[in-house]
């Protein structure tokens, strides 16, 4: 209830701090026009039309403009207008006055809250004294939007900012700010040259270069190693399904907007796949399974393909296409929480081994209030599920937080969300847990005494979430320096003079031989020139050799972060990398 409170106040805070960005604007620009401000995830926004275009260089004086402004603000004060009122007093703002008409239509009550000379249309959500409590705010950036986010409309100016309750907290908010872009994925990952988009095959489709590859296949390698121990079965599906399929899953005609068009061909029309589960349960179906068998655990690295409007995407984190750590488990009743709390075990295997100790867990609920046609139709199946979720959650001793509305349309879920070490949060991860499936696509087995039964739940898992996010967020929550199992490349060959070349390829066909990811920098450098490189390429360690090393048998090792190891045989050095990689340190 405190933290509900804190939220509650932050939010009001960010909303009159919205208000006001709005007033300076307005007083700067008289002939501009304001459309909507809201609060957003550790901000706020206000769009503008704007007479004349600004930069980040008036940012400024637009703060400058709002401290004075603040100054006269003792209260913010709404009221309830009629629509001739509010059409009166927005009579010069075309912007305000579509959504007052769109409010009359709803009937819904138009509320307007003022303060000083300042008035705008507005639901409410404000702090009581301005001036006493807007203490620390900040304007971040400009961007273009369009009105309403449809590219049909107007390009209007949106200024983005931010405010908290102390000076204090929005300095290390700030802070955060700042090592967020230098450890943005996007910049590290054109700087060590991971992946790229091109606009010719399409944004939002990732090409994994060389070393973003090697990153992609050692994470499903880790993925693959501990499915296997946990009795998974690794299966294949393709990339695309005719749409009696989805159908079949209920994902058309209801998900068919984040679907890409359909493809006819003369045996029927075709969809690229929006998810693995549909693929996955025609695996279950295509052979007759005994009780005996079950349950069954099915795995894949599946790739699969979501329309995503142009304005999301944002480089490995919102993507068109995306290969996803999936699994489904087709179990009986008194299965279904041992294998989620397996599940949840995973996770925490995987988390310990990333360092990831910043995450909360939602137990996604259903909304039959506002959403009642968005759900399978079966009340007593979805109290038993939430109900064996919440079972689940408590024996494997993890705190879950509800958030009603996030269940998908055949079951309640956990979904997973993390922070890295930038603040930026991530949602990671899904389990969802499905009772009914199994009736639209006659799962069965054969029990103990002969019969048909329905396989009662099916639980969808993928706790690495997708290649592309999981990837994006490693980059950022390691600043691009990956410990040296997953780095593309864990050493830099650093021969001093050309007459050291020799022994250096020596050394480098060793390393080779025992599987160690190595390159040697034979380039006209300096040798400072060249660890300095192979420091902003997040190498590992870096293997330096001179006459002295070669005329010993040895090699000097250089960390990423500067210290010096020493000269040492090569064998020595072989032990220490291969026991660092093999255990994952």
């Amino acid at each position: 209830m405190e933290d509900k409170q804190k939220t509650e106040n932050l939010n009001n805070i960010r909303h009159s701090s919205a208000h006001l960005l709005a007033a300076a604007v307005l007083d700067l620009c008289p002939d501009t026009k304001a459309t909507i401000g809201p609060v957003i995830e550790n901000g706020f926004y206000y769009d503008f039309e704007l007479p004349k275009p600004i930069s980040e260089e008036d940012l400024p004086k637009i703060e400058a403009k709002m401290a004075e402004i603040l100054k006269g603000w003792d209260k913010i004060e709404g009221k309830e207008v009629t629509v001739e009122e509010a059409r009166q007093i927005f009579s010069d703002n075309p912007y305000k006055l579509e959504l007052i008409e769109e409010l009359a239509k709803q009937k819904e009550p138009i509320t307007v809250y003022q303060s000083g000379d300042f008035v705008d249309l507005c639901r409410g959500g404000h702090v009581e004294n301005p001036k006493e409590e807007i203490k620390a705010f900040k304007l971040l950036s400009i961007a273009g939007a369009y009105w309403r986010g449809d590219e049909k409309n107007k390009m209007l100016t949106r200024v983005y900012g931010t405010a908290f309750p102390t000076q204090k907290d929005l300095d290390e908010y700030l802070v955060m700010l700042e090592e967020a872009k230098k450890r943005d994925h996007r910049k590290i990952g054109q700087e060590l040259d991971l992946y790229t988009i091109s606009e010719e095959i399409g944004p939002g489709l990732i090409l994994w270069l060389p070393k973003g590859t090697t990153i992609r296949d050692e994470l499903e390698d880790l993925g693959k190693e501990a499915e296997k121990k946990a009795g998974y079965q690794r299966v294949s599906t393709p990339h695309i399904a005719k749409d009696s399929l989805y159908y079949m899953s209920g994902h058309l005609p209801y998900y068919a907007e984040d679907m890409y068009p359909p493809m006819k061909s003369e045996d029927g029309t075709y969809y690229l796949k929006p998810m693995n589960c549909p693929h996955m349960h025609m695996l279950y179906k295509a052979r007759k399974h005994s009780y005996k068998e079950l349950p069954i655990r099915y795995a894949e690295f599946g790739t699969v393909y979501r329309y995503e409007d142009s304005g999301t995407l944002m480089g490995l984190m919102r993507v068109r296409g995306m290969t996803q750590n999936d699994a489904h488990i087709y179990c009986t009743e008194d299965q279904v929480v041992s294998e989620l709390v397996n599940i949840m075990k995973l996770h925490s295997y995987y988390y310990q081994l990333f360092q990831i100790q910043d995450f909360y867990i939602e137990l996604a609920l259903p909304d039959f209030k506002n959403k009642k046609d968005k759900y399978f139709d079966n009340p007593e199946g979805w109290e038993k599920t939430i109900n064996i979720l919440k079972e689940a959650a408590k024996k494997s001793g993890v705190e879950v937080v509800e958030n009603v509305g996030g269940a998908a349309f055949y079951g309640p879920k956990f979904d997973f969300n993390i922070k890295s070490v930038t603040g930026r949060e991530f949602g990671a991860s899904t389990n969802q847990l499905d009772f009914g499936s199994s009736e639209r696509f006659g799962l069965n087995y054969t029990d103990k005494d002969g019969s048909e039964k329905m396989v009662p739940y099916v639980i969808h898992r993928a706790p690495l979430g997708s290649d592309e996010r999981f990837i994006g967020f490693l980059i950022e929550h390691f600043g691009g320096a990956f410990p040296t199992w997953l780095s593309p490349v864990q050493v830099k060959i650093v021969p001093i003079t050309d007459r050291n070349i020799k022994y250096a390829q020596n050394v480098l066909e060793q390393l080779n031989d025992s599987n160690i990811r190595v390159e040697i920098d034979e380039r006209a450098e300096t040798m400072q020139a060249k660890i300095r490189d192979a420091q902003l390429q997040k190498i590992p360690y870096m293997i330096i050799i001179g006459d002295r090393e070669e005329g010993a048998g040895h090699i000097a090792i250089r960390t990423r972060e500067g210290k010096d190891l020493g000269a040492m045989p090569i064998d020595d050095f072989l032990g220490k990398i291969k026991s660092e990689i093999e255990s994952k340190s």
